[in-house]
């Protein structure tokens, strides 16, 4: 039993992801609990599912007389992170509580359950919390410049360097963001996702209800997934090309569901990558997301979230 723990949810567009991680950030569940996101519900449900799982893993101080020493809280952008308030709109996911402030409420939530206002209590970019969680601890550990990508409902992407995160340098805006990088005929989110693979799945005349189902045809042989999977690592490498020419990474991460594909992906990237004439970084995928995500968010936690 933990005597001490952060209390940790990565809340994604398809599900959350929670655990309880002490300070030498091991989880204390073997596998993170999930749970359906309800990202396309109405307030009342989301607000009211958020409450219930927080409600639903603080018990365990309760139960086993053990101290709460944060939350933190891993969400896509748009946020206002330092406020806690959500400015996602347009996105497909979580339209229903545009501006709703998020920090207040989980405050309020949880000082009904017995603990104190002044629990330490953050917000971070999923993105940027995975990057952490690879970067101090997985698989980018050691390196220094490190290029951190999540493929998901959207594209996530963090960049960091000598331990500080990349902003306004090698080509990134002020966030550090990609996501809204103009690429082909809209943005790179657009097509470095769940809906670009499912872009490129129709276009080979493969109907698939998600990357996961197209994984599993690709296992069993079918060459047109094969296929699909090659060219949609040719369209990241073209999306990525020009933050790897001008950051020139050590390590390029991927995260994300369908960064489990990344073995029928990985020649599409070479190909794309040696054509354009890059520098081929290491290429690796996490083997677990969401955890990297909670353990980037324990280091935010520990560092009072200044990297």
């Amino acid at each position: 039993m933990f005597k001490q723990y952060y209390l940790c949810l990565d809340i994604g567009g398809t599900e959350i992801g929670v655990n309880l991680l002490n300070s030498d950030k091991k989880p204390f569940y073997p596998e993170n609990i999930c749970y359906e996101s309800k990202a396309k519900k109405d307030q009342n449900s989301i607000l009211q599912h958020f409450r219930n799982i927080i409600t639903e893993h603080l018990q365990f101080s309760n139960m086993n007389d053990a101290e709460l020493l944060g939350i933190g809280v891993a969400i896509p952008g748009p946020f206002d992170y330092e406020n806690g308030i959500s400015l996602m709109r347009g996105i497909r996911k979580y339209d229903a509580i545009y501006k709703i402030n998020l920090k207040e409420l989980m405050i309020q939530w949880i000082v009904e359950l017995g603990f104190n206002d002044t629990t330490p209590l953050i917000f971070e970019n999923d993105a940027t919390s995975f990057a952490k969680g690879e970067y101090y601890y997985g698989v980018a550990k050691g390196m220094n410049k490190g290029m951190f990508i999540t493929l998901g409902t959207g594209c996530g992407s963090t960049f960091i360097e000598n331990a500080l995160i990349v902003k306004n340098k090698y080509g990134l805006n002020q966030t550090g963001m990609i996501y809204d990088a103009p690429f082909l005929t809209g943005t790179i989110d657009e097509y470095l996702s769940a809906k670009g693979l499912k872009d490129v799945a129709k276009a080979n005349n493969l109907m698939i209800p998600d990357g996961y189902q197209l994984f599993l045809a690709a296992e069993k042989g079918d060459m047109m997934a094969r296929k699909t999977f090659k060219q949609f690592g040719k369209q990241i490498a073209r999306g990525l090309s020009p933050f790897i020419l001008s950051f020139e990474p050590d390590i390029l991460v991927l995260g994300g569901q369908i960064s489990q594909s990344l073995k029928w992906m990985i020649a599409g990237m070479h190909e794309q990558l040696t054509k354009d004439g890059e520098k081929l970084p290491l290429i690796y995928k996490t083997s677990d997301t969401s955890l990297a995500t909670l353990k980037g968010l324990v280091q935010a936690l520990e560092s009072n979230n200044k990297i």
